[in-house]
């Protein structure tokens, strides 16, 4: 059987205080997107290359390298934190950072504007950005909370880090208009009844992340037991056919999960997005 290779990934949850206690943010995908089109997600993507280098390294904050290795268990750990700040200020334009930007207030704003719309289009890389903007970006404000590897099978796959992150009130979120194409700020319980619903397409880490979230009143409640917690296992389901044909999706520690085989989804087979229990 053959698998597709896995792609290293970060994504970050970020949440604000609301009236009725906090909302997260989530993108919605361009529709013609081949992974996850058309779904709501959290800002995210793959690390690339230039996440680990070292002179953008040197402009992280707030957490150290050492750190940041201890904390997901393996090393050169930072490029994790850089790509989870990168893709919100790609996707969404929400930058967080160790300075304040208001130093220079509308000045710095608008060059933000500006180089974001040069990295979307490919003109300029993040690292240069940071540098000509003289930023720290802020890494030590990335709590990090799950960590999901794509079932085996799948047409794609990732390895991906999720961390949580408080948003300033000040900074507002904007999608890029290539592969995000609308943005909304939603209380989980919201975010899931709307999924149960079927106005949401969601994939599965995002469903139990929200799931996560909802369990919790208020941000700073939230980001206590994040910081709180000491381990955080791989979550890696598996897919299973049922017996009429169609493919399920198990979690670890169900019954469904330790009798599944590995499944290659067909060409054009519809990746499921929820864990079915039983057959």
């Amino acid at each position: 059987m053959s698998t597709a290779p896995l792609r290293l990934a970060s994504t970050v949850m970020l949440v604000r205080d609301a009236p009725a206690g906090f909302e997260v943010l989530l993108l919605r995908r361009n529709k013609d997107l081949a992974f996850a089109g058309g779904a709501h997600v959290f800002p995210g993507g793959s690390v690339d290359a230039g996440d680990g280098d070292p002179t953008l390294v040197a402009r992280c904050a707030g957490l150290d390298p050492d750190e940041a290795d201890a904390r997901l268990g393996i090393t050169d750990a930072l490029r994790f934190y850089v790509a989870a700040l990168r893709e919100a200020y790609e996707e969404a334009g929400i930058l967080l950072v160790a300075d304040d930007l208001h130093r220079a207030a509308t000045d710095v704003e608008q060059q933000l504007r500006v180089a974001r719309r040069a990295l979307v289009e490919g003109e300029r890389s993040f690292g240069e950005i940071v540098q000509q903007l003289d930023l720290v970006l802020d890494v030590g404000a990335l709590i990090y909370v799950a960590h999901w590897i794509t079932p085996e099978g799948a047409p794609r796959r990732f390895d991906t880090r999720f961390f949580l992150a408080r948003v300033p009130r000040r900074q507002l979120a904007t999608p890029d208009r290539s592969e995000i194409v609308g943005e909304v700020w939603i209380t989980p319980e919201r975010a899931l009844d709307a999924y149960h619903q079927g106005q949401f397409e969601l994939v599965l880490p995002t469903v139990k992340n929200l799931e996560f979230l909802a369990s919790f009143g208020d941000v700073e409640t939230l980001l206590t037991a994040a910081r709180a917690l000491t381990s955080v296992p791989p979550i890696q389901p598996r897919f299973y056919r049922r017996p009429d044909g169609s493919v399920a999706v198990a979690l670890p520690d169900t019954p469904e999960y330790r009798q599944a085989s590995t499944t290659v989804l067909g060409a054009g087979e519809a990746l499921p997005t929820h864990p079915t229990t039983g057959p």
